[in-house]
């Protein structure tokens, strides 16, 4: 930053003036943008939402509705002078998921380019400066594509997935025997006891068991009736709150949208970054 001043006629000297700091440069990922004559306001508009919120420029140009999705692209693939492909994808026998959709590349089927590819974040501004012969496609028409390639396969990699990494929340095909024979054990011990032991001893156990529900409950009644701690007399500030992700996931549910963004404006907290959520 360069300084300027002048003197005046009594010898003093006027406040020094700053020039203007120069223009942040843009991301590499939005960069190839404005060499095509997209508009120069909304890719530092990006920017400047990608610094705020620590995400790359590019998906902050398109989450942000400065861009489509499939104007992004075509603009990538022109600048890397490659094919863009729009619409029904052929993948190849090598697809793989989500080994693909995480890569964010895919084969393809002859004739044509030997893979497509669809780069997020770091892997655009990385083929910008490598390049690449694969085509470009959208990440939304790859994910599509993989799913329309081996639906089979993707539920298969999402049980086996969920009963590998969270056994106890899928079923078991080997797991339900062991249950059934413990269930099977007690019930015949019940009716053993019931028809050997005296009458006085069954009375006695039941009564224990109706003490021991009756204990239960009103452990329960008088957690309901507990008053809850009062709340702090002054507000937190927003730096001292835990930062909570609210993710809504709609399919083909226009009609309840204005209902929903209804309910989720009601929410009494501060909000980061909400322009930035996807609307599509």
């Amino acid at each position: 930053m360069s300084l300027r001043g002048f003197s005046t006629p009594d010898g003093r000297t006027a406040p020094l003036l700053s020039d203007p700091l120069p223009p942040e440069p843009l991301p590499p990922e939005i960069a190839f943008l404005a060499r095509q004559g997209f508009d120069a306001g909304r890719l530092a508009r990006a920017a400047a939402l990608a610094r705020t919120c620590g995400t790359d420029a590019a998906a902050a140009l398109i989450h942000a509705d400065l861009i489509t999705e499939e104007a992004y692209y075509r603009g990538l693939a022109a600048a890397l002078g490659v094919p863009f492909l729009a619409g029904d994808l052929r993948l190849g026998e090598g697809t793989r998921y989500p080994d693909s959709l995480v890569a964010g590349v895919a084969p393809l089927m002859a004739p044509g380019p030997a893979t497509v590819r669809a780069p997020r974040g770091a892997a655009i501004a990385a083929l910008l400066r490598t390049g690449t012969r694969a085509a470009i496609t959208t990440p939304r028409a790859l994910q599509a594509a993989a799913f329309a390639a081996n639906p089979v396969g993707i539920a298969a990699a999402a049980a086996d997935t969920l009963q590998r990494h969270r056994p106890d929340w899928a079923l078991g095909a080997d797991t339900q025997g062991p249950h059934l024979a413990i269930a099977g054990l007690v019930l015949g011990a019940v009716g053993i006891a019931a028809a050997f032991l005296p009458a006085p001893v069954l009375v006695g156990a039941w009564t224990l068991m109706q003490l021991g529900f009756l204990v239960m409950v009103t452990v329960r009644i008088a957690a309901v009736s507990v008053e809850a701690d009062r709340p702090p007399e002054a507000a937190l500030p927003d730096t001292a709150l835990p930062v909570y992700t609210v993710l809504v996931a709609l399919h083909r549910e226009a009609p309840v949208v204005p209902r929903l963004v209804a309910a989720l404006s009601r929410f009494d907290y501060p909000v980061l970054c909400s322009n930035l959520t996807q609307k599509r």
